[in-house]
């Protein structure tokens, strides 16, 4: 069904309910659904002929950092140009700012419901949906894990659900909104029933006035307090049954993030590349424990050989390098590390990896009770002026770089040596070089398409378990991705075809952006000399 007769006026829901009969007792009775809305059914989203449609589109950031009234992302041209795109939707990001003052809140600004009403104006006039999304809600924004406040100040979770049913009792009838997106990017403080509970009441809220629109929630991107996914997911439980399940896709995060000082600032590498190994998820196993340990006190750069540990054990998958500082309470110096392999007759078959530890890049610290600090030093260096540390650790800690993950072979032994200097090491220190190795349940893949598969197919799984509609709200490669050969249109189409044959909704991030839009230019409206011309031109090819 053509997109646009979608639009065509609706039956408000007040004409709706006047055509009810009174209960007896002087009740408005609920709003009732309008069959001109997209509906849930199963898995699908379906329009008011029960034909099924596939959201594709495009995130709006909208400038929530820095402009309440972005005027400067974009008018009325760039609806018509997401429309040339064969897209038809738009994931429409939003700061509770454009609408409320800390100063005086549940005072709803005229101004906000006018920039809104705007471009509601230009989606309907191109065909294009609407999906509402709070982007930065009372109490921060979630992504990053600084937004603790919307979980442990109750005011602002009242301010929040008292918009969004602001938002729908205004908008209940403009069936060019799809629905809601209620939190962007959620990152509970404490336990994912914050989450469940703050999800439940603004749905309740929106369904006092507003039956038509579907509800979109997103996975809790981590707890706090506890990283790892539970069994749903960290998806939300709602009781809702016009909802729509949300879920974000960037890995590789190296690749995707790579050159930006505030993701992932180092050379993310290619996509596709068969030598990158990519897997889903894993477990540390075992490691190299009879390693030599550097001796208590101070000690000049010496040169520590570890065991050779064959690998007998079927769940050893992947390997990583370690440098470990347990308790060492001073400093452990670090320097150029060799992983040697031998084959199971004895016989040495090369170096696995062969590291000069002059920069911290990639190298994550870990302490088992958050003591201890690590970094690079350019004043002690065995080879050059320049290692890598660990100081004031009272217990177990390690730095480990899982950018050179390696596959161990069943029957070879791996050996790792390097040189290590000690600064006031204490007698109960256990600091020493060892190979870390990880266990995982799944496939184990180059940086390829079928990598990316097995990312989204969890999710997908998850969908049909719980027989829910599942959408991929962002989706996307940064600036640096398209540049030097790096293969970023070739993710974006993997991505899009993955799309299509799960039927996945999806929106790419983002339109108009510096990091990682389809125009540059922040500041200032999207000019076509400053584009990412053959990205928009994939995107129209594919979308179709």
């Amino acid at each position: 069904m053509c997109l646009k007769n979608i639009f065509i006026a609706v039956i408000s829901a007040l004409t709706i309910a006047g055509c009810k009969k009174n209960n007896g007792n002087n009740t408005t009775p609920p709003p009732a659904v309008n069959s001109k809305f997209l509906q849930v059914k199963n898995r699908d989203i379906v329009n008011e002929a029960g034909n099924t449609v596939q959201l594709k589109g495009v995130a709006f950031g909208n400038e929530i950092w820095s402009n309440e009234l972005p005027y400067t992302h974009h008018n009325e041209t760039d609806f018509e140009r997401v429309q040339s795109m064969h897209m038809n939707c738009i994931r429409f990001y939003m700061n509770y700012k454009t609408f409320e003052d800390d100063n005086t809140p549940y005072n709803y600004k005229q101004s906000g419901w006018d920039w809104l009403d705007k471009n509601i104006a230009w989606a309907k006039k191109y065909g294009i949906y609407l999906i509402l999304n709070m982007h930065a809600p009372q109490g921060g924004y979630q992504s990053q894990g600084n937004g603790d406040a919307l979980w442990t100040v109750p005011e602002n979770q009242n301010r929040l659900t008292a918009l969004w049913a602001a938002i729908a009792k205004k908008y209940k009838d403009e069936p060019v909104i799809i629905g809601y997106g209620l939190v962007n990017e959620p990152v509970p403080s404490n336990a994912i029933a914050q989450w469940n509970q703050l999800a439940q009441r603004i749905t309740d809220a929106i369904r006092t006035n507003d039956k038509n629109h579907l509800i979109f929630l997103e996975k809790a991107i981590y707890v706090k307090t506890n990283v790892v996914e539970d069994e749903n997911l960290f998806f939300p439980v709602s009781t809702d049954k016009n909802t729509v399940y949300e879920f974000h896709m960037y890995d590789p995060w190296q690749y995707t993030h790579q050159l930006f000082n505030w993701g992932y600032n180092a050379d993310g590498g290619k996509y596709p590349d068969e030598s990158i190994i990519s897997y889903t998820n894993s477990s540390w196993h075992t490691a190299t424990f009879n390693n030599p340990l550097l001796p208590a006190g101070n000690t000049d750069w010496r040169y520590f050989e570890g065991e050779k540990y064959t690998v007998k054990d079927a769940n050893i998958k992947l390997a990583v390098p370690a440098l470990v500082g347990k308790s060492c309470n001073g400093t452990v110096y670090f320097d150029d590390i060799i992983i040697k392999e031998y084959n199971p007759a004895g016989v040495f078959t090369g170096n696995i990896l062969s590291i000069n530890l002059n920069s911290a890049d990639n190298w994550g610290y870990w302490s088992q009770n958050n003591s201890g600090q690590s970094g690079l030093s350019n004043q002690q260096g065995q080879s050059d002026n320049s290692s890598l540390y660990i100081s004031a650790a009272t217990g177990d800690c390690n730095l480990s770089n899982y950018s050179k993950i390696f596959i161990p072979k069943q029957g070879y032994a791996y050996q790792v040596s390097g040189w290590m200097k000690g600064e006031n090491i204490s007698a109960a220190a256990g600091c020493m070089l060892r190979i870390d190795f990880l266990s995982t349940p799944d496939a184990i893949y180059g940086r390829n398409k079928s990598f990316l598969q097995s990312t989204v197919q969890k999710f997908i799984n998850w969908s049909v378990r719980k027989n829910v509609p599942l959408y991929m709200g962002e989706f996307g490669a940064g600036v640096h991705c398209f540049n030097n050969d790096k293969g970023g249109l070739q993710w974006v189409s993997d991505m899009i075809d993955i799309c299509k044959q799960n039927n996945l909704h999806f929106t790419y991030h983002a339109y108009h952006e510096d990091s990682f839009g389809l125009y540059y230019g922040y500041g200032s409206l999207p000019d076509a000399t400053k584009a990412n011309t053959a990205l928009i031109n994939l995107l129209t090819q594919k979308l179709k």
